[in-house]
């Protein structure tokens, strides 16, 4: 064991030992030293007493990242918590334990957990993970989540509303969920989210594609690449939503029928949508590239459909805004006016029932749904084909 006055041009020229390690000791700060390895490695160490017994710490990170004033500094705190009957190692790991309480109390730490516990299986999850992402985690992300008032979030909400009301209203939404689920995690004492207003009013859309507009439309789709003006047809064609079309994969379809598990459906229950003539022949002028009917790279299918609907809005201009989930409106719209059944057109778009008839009818009406499916696609050849609109009040004559 060696003893000298440390200095940083000392440091510099203490010898490497060929084997083993050496230990220099301070001859200024008793208790404080440096060790060299073998291969010259410098580390600064102290040895001291605590209550009694004699413990040895390697202060991090090593030399020379850690500067000798900087380790002679820690050097002394350690020495004066020791002779007070602290111990470093112990005071540490309270430090190490209540930073990781604290962060895991962030808003970004819980909102991770509520993303991987409560919507991990929400078809939703993407759009909530945007949210998240875009809106929240910028502002919040470092926070205790205890410490955001009510303030916080009617400030990020009114911020949002200038932009986007709606969303606004989606984000309000996002933020009640993760705070609820917070609360119940016993993570916060209160949600300041509850009772709050939504930023925007909402109402239910009714845009509805006429027969004069469907047309064009129908022509815009035609001027699309795969995937994007065959999903768009079909969704037209078979009235189902577009997310479960982006989705659908070739084991679904079942001769003439195509059938939307469950796990997919919106509504939670799967069902068999059947497929008509015209819904056929757009499956059968599509590439077979993967598993599903509509990918995009890696086998995936599309999820940004903004630059293909703006496509089809510049190739039909003067047209009133619309959106892709019109077309299902549309689709049902035209079937309830070629005289198709309510409840038939229900259970084509998969609506969920309630009351009584959700206990009872267990009914999937197959036979009128063909037959409904049919009746549509030869009414929407029609259109395309650009026929008048007597065929209608001529089907709906024959209807009974």
């Amino acid at each position: 064991m060696a003893k000298a006055k440390l200095t940083d041009r000392g440091l510099q020229h203490l010898k490497t030992p060929l084997t083993g390690q050496l230990d220099v000791w301070d001859a200024t700060l008793p208790g404080f030293g440096v060790r060299i390895g073998h291969g010259g490695r410098k580390a600064f160490v102290v040895g001291t007493r605590i209550n009694g017994r004699f413990k040895r710490f390697t202060l991090k990170p090593p030399y020379p990242q850690l500067s000798l004033a900087d380790a002679r500094a820690q050097a002394q705190k350690i020495i004066a918590d020791a002779q007070s009957g602290i111990d470093p190692a112990a005071a540490q790991a309270r430090e190490r334990h209540a930073a990781i309480a604290l962060n895991r109390n962030l808003f970004g730490a819980v909102a991770g957990a509520f993303m991987q516990d409560h919507a991990a299986n929400l078809r939703s999850r993407s759009e909530m993970q945007r949210k998240l992402n875009v809106e929240l985690l910028p502002a919040w992300a470092d926070r205790p989540i205890a410490s955001i008032t009510r303030a916080d979030v009617k400030s990020l909400l009114r911020e949002t509303a200038r932009r986007s009301p709606i969303g606004a209203n989606r984000l309000l939404a996002l933020i009640s969920s993760i705070f609820s689920w917070a609360l119940e995690e016993e993570i916060v004492q209160a949600s300041p989210a509850a009772r709050l207003k939504r930023p925007g009013a909402e109402h239910a859309r009714e845009r509805v594609l006429t027969a004069d507009e469907i047309a064009p439309v129908w022509h815009a789709f035609n001027q699309l690449h795969y995937p994007f003006g065959g999903l768009f047809k079909l969704q037209l064609v078979t009235a189902q939503r577009r997310g479960e079309i982006a989705g659908m994969r070739w084991c679904e379809i079942d001769g003439d029928g195509w059938v939307i598990p469950g796990t997919r459906a919106k509504s939670g229950v799967g069902h068999r949508v059947p497929l008509s003539s015209l819904a056929r022949e757009i499956l059968d002028g599509l590439p077979r590239i993967g598993e599903h009917v509509f990918s995009c790279r890696a086998d995936k299918p599309p999820r940004d459909f903004s630059g293909p609907k703006a496509r089809v809005a510049s190739l039909t201009p003067g047209m009133a805004p619309w959106v892709l989930h019109d077309l299902r409106r549309t689709a049902a719209t035209q079937m309830r006016s070629v005289g198709i059944d309510r409840l038939v057109v229900s259970k084509l778009l998969n609506h969920a029932e309630a009351g009584v008839t959700r206990v009872y009818d267990r009914y999937a009406a197959d036979p009128e749904k063909i037959a409904a499916m049919e009746r549509w696609a030869n009414r929407l050849r029609s259109i395309i084909a650009g026929e008048t609109d007597q065929k209608v009040v001529e089907l709906r004559k024959a209807a009974p």
